[in-house]
Formats: C-alpha cells, structure tokens, sequence
C-alpha cells in the first residue's frame, strides 16, 4: 500500500546525526552523571548514536508519532540496554536494593504507608544507626530501577518512567503514546509519597538538579537527599507491584 508519508520519512542517515546528535549527547549527560565514576560519556553517546539510526531506519509517520518523541524512546533504551548487559551494580548493592525493596512490601502489608527510620530498620532486621549506611549502599539502584516502573510495548521497547513524571497540568508525549492509564496509575503511587520525597523524584527527574542543588533547596544535606531518593524509588516499586484493589463486596 502507498505510504503518503514515505517520502518525508526517509531523510538520509548524515541528516538524522546532524540534528539529533545534540539530543543523544544530553541523554548521555543526564545518565552519566548518575553513573558511578567509571563509566565513560562517550560509550553511552556511540550507543546512543546507533539507538538514533535504528530509529530512522524503524520510524513509521503514519502511527502518528512525532519522530523526536520516537528517537528519544529508542535512544534511551539503547543506552539502558548496554548499562544492563553490562551488570554494573555490584551483587552486595542489588541484594541491599532487593531487602529495601521486601521491607518496603512486609511493611504496606501492615498497612504502613510511611514507615519511619526505626520501623524500616526493623523490617530490616537491622539497628537505626545503620539504616543511613545501609541505604547508601542500595543507592545505585534507583538508575535502572525508577526506568523499568512501567513497562510498555511500544516497538518492542520498554517505556521510560521519567517521561511520565510531568506536569500533571500538561499531555506529555508519552502520555500521548501510552494513553492516561499507565500514567495514571503512577501519579497515583507517586501521590502516596511523602511531599519531600516526591519534591525529591521532581528535582532530580524533572528538574535535571543534581543531589547537592536539591540540598540546597531543601535545607537538608546531600546525602540525606540521596537516602531520600533511594527510599521514595524502593516505595515506588513496592507501590506499583501492588495488585489492583477490587471492591469490597456490600
């Protein structure tokens, strides 16, 4: 079938780097600098890079896609994709993540929505004075894990949650993409943070602001910015792995 949109589909591939290879190198800043010391840029911009050609190659106008919405998906994932195969997280880090989240999902379980520091210690089996310590050593973990909350065929790919942590006032691309279900239901665990852990995920997500600006904003120090940001991503998970409430019987 003729494809009436064929012709302005297939811009050459030297095009496509010439204006998209900004968009690949600020995707690569935002997810190096939250990279342990030791991950190179530049690695992250080649896969990017051949993330935004694959995108050209698949990008079909007629599904009524924006191609920049499109190409950002592919590129992301690309990049994510590469972080993943790599495993860099160590096993102690992934373990520590794995029990905040479980301690996270025994305590809602009990109907604690918002543990303080001595009830997720214990649901930890730990003392307070190691929770700080103990949350530190989980911090990589909120990179991949706050990217895979939802998951969505979209090309095959999976959907990008820091997408849909927008302005509630305004239909995000992704919105647009998704429809406002998924969205939805994660506005919805979001709003059962507490307000300076969701000011946290705002800052961090939409803002670009790194750990040490939302300190400042705050009046807090980084660190316990960090510890914030670990344990809003553990409740968001713990939250979203819920199944959906049916109604009580009357």
């Amino acid at each position: 079938m003729y494809n009436p949109y064929a012709k302005q589909a297939k811009a050459s591939k030297e095009e496509v780097v010439m204006e998209y290879a900004p968009m690949v190198k600020h995707i690569a800043n935002r997810l190096s600098a939250r990279l342990p010391d030791g991950f190179l840029r530049d690695d992250l911009v080649q896969v990017g890079m051949i993330g935004l050609l694959e995108a050209a190659e698949k990008y079909d106008p007629s599904q009524g896609h924006l191609f920049k919405t499109y190409a950002e998906h592919r590129v992301k994932g690309a990049m994510l994709d590469d972080l993943r195969a790599k495993d860099w997280i160590p096993r102690s880090v992934r373990d520590n993540g794995n029990k905040l989240d479980k301690a996270y999902r025994s305590l809602r379980a009990k109907e604690v929505d918002h543990p303080s520091d001595n009830q997720l210690a214990e649901a930890l089996e730990i003392s307070p004075k190691e929770l700080p310590d103990f949350i530190d050593k989980a911090r990589p973990i909120p990179l991949l894990s706050l990217e895979g909350l939802i998951s969505h065929d979209f090309d095959e790919d999976e959907m990008n949650i820091l997408d849909t942590l927008a302005s509630a006032e305004a239909q995000s691309p992704m919105e647009q993409l998704l429809g406002s279900e998924a969205v939805s239901l994660l506005a919805v665990a979001i709003e059962k943070l507490p307000e300076k852990e969701r000011m946290v995920l705002a800052l961090y997500y939409n803002e670009d602001m790194n750990l040490k600006e939302i300190g400042a904003v705050l009046n807090i120090t980084e660190s316990r910015v960090s510890q914030m940001r670990t344990k809003a991503i553990a409740q968001l998970r713990s939250l979203m792995g819920e199944p959906p409430k049916t109604p009580e019987a009357t």
